[in-house]
């Protein structure tokens, strides 16, 4: 087998491993190469266990990986863990195409037999919820985004200065009380209480549309959407160079029209990142009127800095004086190794309540959940 035969199979096999349900990354199949050019290609049970050491994370992905390996290095039948040599596949030259490239360029060389169905033991629905979106494939994209379209998240709330009839609560109702012992002569029969009325807590949604974001800017708009259409008071803002207020264009009904609308609004559309300076302006200008003392603030950026990190520093400093909850979403921060390493990050982490993964629809529910905790 050539080595170019060999690296397509093995990209192949962590696509394989991908669609069985497994978090496989780019950089775990070339970790799983340089495991088998360490231990060599000769003994299956080598190469297995090396796959486990670099693709199960999880104790219950073991039995997946053991049945993708025996189905996809195999010759006839099953590979049993004994077997003398690897079998050898159907060699052919990996492709290489230019981003962005159609579909059905991306896929990898073909096996010898078609794989079963059966292999996919989480359904796809759960394997676009979870996968990183920007490995998808554009109809992968277009389903993931259809997926989260269609998911309506619990709202944060908080407590008022009003209070309701309750069974039991922190205050008694007095007045009710004292006008019920009219009744009976002055004397208080039933307590009754009174609890705080809650409403809707107010969100700002500040996403980075620079060009290293391009790849999740819209997953996170229409995220933005979704939280639109929840009836949440509800602020977004896009920002590259410069800060772009974007709420009107993102309470159309249509999604994909909203998007076409922010798309028409936002001119520094996949440009430069200047965080402090559109900080600089949120604060000035829109905190008073959509940052209220209560609201949770979502600042969505991978920290790539192109302006001085102190002035982020003090924005961010300023910013979370004035609002309940900061946090910030790195869509890099789900991905194996990661550390706050820009320059951008660094400069923000002491004033953030949390740093948290957006690069896939799960992490957006889960950030959704975060939302609603105290």
């Amino acid at each position: 087998m050539t080595g170019a035969a060999f690296v397509a199979n093995a990209v192949t096999f962590g696509r394989l491993l991908r669609r069985a349900g497994m978090p496989v990354e780019p950089g775990q199949t070339r970790l799983y190469l340089d495991a088998l050019s360490a231990v060599g290609v000769t003994s299956p049970a080598l190469a297995r266990f090396a796959g486990h050491a670099v693709f199960v994370r999880r104790r219950e992905d073991l039995p997946v990986f053991d049945q993708a390996f025996s189905l996809f290095w195999r010759r006839h039948g099953g590979l049993a863990p004994d077997a003398p040599v690897l079998p050898r596949m159907r060699q052919s030259e990996p492709r290489r195409p230019t981003f962005p490239a159609p579909a059905h360029e991306l896929e990898g060389p073909r096996l010898e037999a078609d794989l079963p169905r059966t292999l996919a033991l989480a359904s796809r629905r759960e394997v676009l919820r979870h996968a990183d979106f920007a490995t998808l494939t554009p109809v992968e994209s277009d389903e993931a985004l259809a997926l989260l379209s269609a998911w309506r998240p619990a709202l944060p709330h908080r407590a008022s200065r009003r209070w309701k009839p309750a069974r039991g609560g922190p205050r008694p109702a007095l007045r009710a009380m004292l006008r019920a012992s009219v009744r009976t002569g002055g004397e208080i029969v039933v307590w009754k209480w009174l609890q705080r009325r809650r409403r809707p807590r107010p969100i700002v949604l500040v996403t980075d549309v620079s060009g290293s974001m391009e790849r999740y800017s819209r997953l996170l708009l229409r995220f933005g959407h979704v939280l639109a259409r929840t009836g949440a008071p509800l602020e977004v803002f896009a920002f590259g160079t410069r800060l772009t207020r974007i709420t009107r264009d993102l309470r159309v009904r249509d999604a994909d029209e909203a998007l076409r609308r922010v798309g028409r609004s936002v001119v520094d559309w996949n440009g430069g990142t200047r965080i402090g300076e559109s900080l600089h302006t949120l604060n000035r200008h829109w905190v008073r009127r959509a940052v209220r003392s209560g609201a949770i603030v979502l600042l969505a950026s991978d920290g790539w800095e192109r302006g001085e990190p102190a002035l982020l520093e003090a924005e961010m400093a300023t910013l979370r004086r004035s609002c309940y909850r900061l946090l910030w979403l790195d869509p890099l921060a789900e991905r194996a190794g990661f550390a706050p390493e820009t320059a951008g990050l660094r400069a923000a982490l002491p004033h953030i309540d949390a740093l948290l993964p957006c690069a896939s629809v799960g992490s957006l529910m889960r950030v959704a959940r975060e939302l609603d905790r105290e």
